[in-house]
């Protein structure tokens, strides 16, 4: 069956970025769906979150639209964190996909591949007030259209212990990946350490995009991700590593989430990359000596770019006024009091980025407001990294051999190699 086939397929690679991890689909031709008349019952799905703290602005957006359009109704359902995917599935074989839904890029991808999705590119008036790297992460390979509204965001910034820089006689806190890869090969020399994570596949995106280039993980139906650029990263991870420029700890974790932020808080590294929430909730909470040492940057290049959004069923039976519903739940006011309630995330229209005091949590330290700036600041260069077909056990396997190369065992070709082949083989679809 088509819809299983392809949905179960991009269901199986997803990695969501989900407020509960914390805390070619069918077109609308010239805009019909937005051109339609707006009235009538939808029905507006989210993912686990209806509680104490989301459902009064839930219920307020409904109302409000509601008085906005008199004649609509908004029937509001909300499914548990556990099994999403697979309630998902369901309601897509069965036709009752809910005509305004939340979903992340990876189980968008899933569905606009089974003709599940509007296109929101061609039906939307407004795609254009969103988040540029937001409205690619719905854009696919092989498939026309985009299919999600931007709707709540998450990037990563650089962090810097600077007492460990001045040790090492870095006086100017690095700014791009080479001058930080400059950085370690000095302080190397005075015996401090810089790095405590080895690249990934999506990491490597970074840092290519950092001198100019581009650098995809998957294009045109194949992996793509052992290029020239990506080589000779990781050959100077390699020199940096004999040099003394990188923790042991980096080969022994490779592959293990959180691993150069626990080093950071030690004390024991000079660069470290997190969330822009990083220093008032970990580093005051769980390190609160390294706070005057502490320095924040923008991400390298075009940083990663986490995602959830709104998209709308291609078989809605109401397709005007979920498109409506979808763009008044995403608009600038709308989004900056959601991301007032979900600390720590950034809206998804570029308006509401302009200004993040309006939405952003007091900031307990100067540095945290200096944060918040900056990841506002990234927003529209933030990219989502890797793809729906590259799976947490592909970006696993590839850092156990570029841990390999970075150590000397094998020739970084031959990891990058290696971590092509084992990609092709696992693919599904």
């Amino acid at each position: 069956m088509k819809i299983r086939t392809s949905v179960a397929a991009g269901i199986a690679v997803a990695t969501a970025f989900a407020l509960t991890a914390c805390t070619g689909g069918a077109s609308t031709s010239g805009g019909s769906a937005a051109d339609g008349e707006v009235g009538g019952e939808i029905s507006f799905q989210t993912w686990s979150l209806k509680n104490d703290k989301f459902t009064p602005y839930f219920e307020g957006v409904i109302d409000a639209f509601e008085k906005e359009n008199p004649g609509t109704t908004v029937k509001w359902i909300d499914q548990p964190a556990d099994g999403y995917e697979d309630k998902i599935l369901q309601q897509a074989e069965s036709g009752e996909l809910p005509d305004v839904i939340n979903l992340p890029p990876e189980y968008a991808y899933s569905l606009a591949s089974a003709d599940q999705l509007l296109d929101l590119g061609s039906a939307s008036k407004v795609i254009g007030d969103y988040v540029d790297g937001g409205v690619e992460a719905y854009t696919y390979d092989g498939i026309d259209g985009s299919f999600g509204f931007p709707w709540y965001l998450g990037t990563e910034l650089n962090y810097w212990n600077t007492a460990l820089l001045a040790q090492g006689g870095v006086t100017a806190t690095p700014q791009t990946f080479e001058e930080t890869m400059d950085a370690a090969e000095q302080l190397a020399a005075a015996g401090i350490q810089t790095i405590s994570d080895v690249p990934s596949p999506k990491s490597l995106q970074i840092m290519v995009s950092d001198g100019g280039g581009t650098q995809d993980v998957y294009k045109d139906g194949k992996f793509v991700f052992n290029t020239p650029e990506a080589v000779a990263i990781v050959e100077r991870y390699a020199e940096l590593y004999k040099a003394g420029a990188i923790s042991p700890e980096a080969l022994q974790n490779a592959g293990t989430a959180n691993a150069n932020i626990n080093n950071f808080n030690k004390g024991t590294v000079a660069w470290a990359t997190a969330g822009p929430n990083y220093i008032d909730k970990d580093i005051a909470v769980n390190a609160p000596t390294l706070l005057p040492d502490v320095d924040v940057t923008n991400g390298f290049g075009n940083p990663p770019l986490f995602v959830q959004g709104i998209s709308v069923s291609a078989n809605s039976d109401n397709a005007a006024t979920a498109l409506a519903f979808a763009e008044f739940l995403t608009n600038t006011d709308n989004q900056i009091e959601f991301v007032k309630l979900a600390t720590g995330f950034f809206p998804g229209t570029k308006a509401a980025n302009e200004d993040p005091s309006v939405f952003a949590e007091t900031a307990q330290n100067e540095m945290q407001a200096t944060a918040n700036d900056l990841a506002a600041s990234q927003m529209n260069d933030a990219r989502m990294l890797g793809a729906p077909q590259f799976t947490e056990a592909m970006e696993t396997y590839a850092k156990q051999q570029i841990a390999l190369a970075v150590k000397g065992d094998i020739t970084a070709q031959e990891a990058l190699d290696k971590a092509v082949e084992y990609a092709e083989q696992n693919v599904v679809g």
